[in-house]
């Protein structure tokens, strides 16, 4: 085989959705080998996988799984997707593995779905403990090894796999391969690689398709029209490079484009850890090839002894959330005192009840900076503040912030205007149930001899 053509539909299974019309126009012209895409993310914070619940919503994925299945399946192109359902837990796989049943049974479709979870058992992580830690584990934060009792706290546990399980279940006869967490460039170097393709160009080449169009530029405006606004991203394979081009011609892969994706999420742009080794882009080439098509070489895989990153999470308590507005000058030149001050009172008021924290987003003036902010001469008009309560329960999440809305609306503050009412509270009830909260507690590689150790496959007949 002397190239390989990947097709990457969306950058994101359910995110907005794929251009329908894009894609058939994008198979019919290139022929391509294998679809492949991404599903999820670890962007959206860690409750969607400690919840088991999709970071995208259920129409758009539908959405994607019925336009890339009706496509391909009946063309008998392989389809592969990472990190089903968004973080690519047992849950979130079950759940993708439902609805991909849903559209067959509507559609008619007939064929071989491998299903590959990551779901990492605890057991397996304790049988290595020695002297409270994990052998063959260090964070990525500190250096330090996973700790038993991070194993133990946590509620979900996944490994990100390479390309390998996916290559094994394609070496299976599978027509559809659908991943739990797995490295987003995997997903689509997997092919390549199975065709005897170089591995530090496949890996790049995913490194860069993952998020469909978002590694091209607008030639003219097109995505802002959209309802389903995900352009598909076509990949060329070769033997020493490999060519990226929208399958539109209102966007175009530029080497700055691609480059800049290539760069994206990254701590070092120079190189990119996977299991297995290291994706080296030190030496890569980006050559502007035509008007919409960049060609890309020159990078190159490092081996290193075989290692899967784990993720988890664990639960931390309950979140209620109220939101208010902040008009009065005085009040918003004396804010940070008032909230410090109704802070203080509730910690004496529920601290004998349990352990509970309070977040203040004060949206106008510090909220997304924080710290960082730059001083500014000018008072803001009015300020929004959202404030997060998170307690060991919900009963005294929902306490603490009834209490801290009712005495904010009521606080007696220097120079104030009014007897009462002194924000504007958005909405009724002013409390909001955020459910079970979660914090991410594992970030941690280990090393494997034998990734089948960790991703379990299984053969389904749809």
């Amino acid at each position: 085989m002397d190239q390989v053509t990947v097709i990457t539909p969306v950058g994101c299974i359910g995110n907005r959705g794929v251009d329908k019309d894009a894609l058939i126009r994008a198979i019919d012209k290139t022929q391509p080998h294998v679809l492949a895409m991404d599903a999820g993310s670890m962007d959206c914070g860690p409750w969607y996988l400690g919840a088991g619940k999709a970071h995208s919503p259920t129409l758009d994925i539908l959405w994607d799984l019925e336009h890339v299945l009706c496509q391909a399946v009946p063309r008998g192109i392989p389809v592969v997707i990472g990190s089903a359902g968004g973080s690519g837990a047992r849950a979130h796989v079950d759940t993708t593995v439902e609805m991909i049943q849903k559209v067959a049974r509507e559609k008619s479709l007939h064929f071989r779905l491998a299903v590959i979870y990551s779901d990492v058992p605890k057991e397996f992580l304790l049988s290595r403990a020695e002297n409270g830690t994990v052998a063959g584990t260090h964070s990525l934060d500190d250096g330090s090894a996973l700790r038993v009792e991070e194993v133990k706290e946590s509620n979900v546990i996944v490994g990100l796999m390479g390309v390998e399980p996916i290559i094994d279940a394609l070496e299976d006869g599978a027509d559809v391969v659908l991943c739990g967490r797995a490295s987003d460039s995997a997903v689509i170097a997997a092919y390549p690689v199975w065709k005897g393709f170089e591995r530090g160009l496949s890996y790049h080449m995913g490194d860069i398709m993952e998020c469909g169009e978002s590694a091209a530029e607008e030639l003219r405006p097109t995505l802002r029209a959209l309802a389903h606004n995900r352009i598909p991203i076509i990949g060329r394979m070769e033997k020493d490079c490999f060519y990226l081009w929208p399958a539109v011609d209102t966007l175009a892969c530029t080497p700055d484009s691609c480059l800049m994706h290539s760069f994206y999420e990254r701590t070092d742009i120079r190189a990119s850890k996977v299991p297995g080794g290291v994706l080296d882009k030190g030496d890569a080439r980006y050559t502007q090839h035509d008007a919409i098509t960049t060609k890309i070489s020159g990078s190159q895989f490092v081996d290193e002894p075989y290692s899967i990153l784990l993720e988890g999470t664990k639960p931390v308590g309950h979140r209620y959330v109220f939101i208010f507005g902040v008009r009065t000058p005085r009040m918003i030149e004396q804010l940070d005192e008032i909230l410090s001050d109704v802070e203080e009172i509730a910690d004496k008021r529920f601290e004998a009840h349990g352990a509970f924290n309070i977040h203040w987003h004060r949206f106008g003036k510090d909220a997304v900076l924080q710290g960082s902010e730059m001083a500014a001469n000018v008072a803001p008009r009015e300020v929004g503040v959202v404030a997060d309560v998170v307690a060991e329960t919900a009963d005294l999440a929902h306490d603490v912030a009834c209490d801290l809305q009712t005495r904010i609306a009521f606080w007696r503050y220097p120079g104030r205007y009014t007897t009462a009412g002194n924000v504007a509270m958005t909405l009724s009830p002013a409390s909001l149930d955020g459910g079970p909260v979660y914090e991410f507690s594992i970030y941690h590689p280990i090393q494997t001899d034998d990734y089948r150790e960790v991703f379990r496959r299984q053969i389904i007949e749809v």
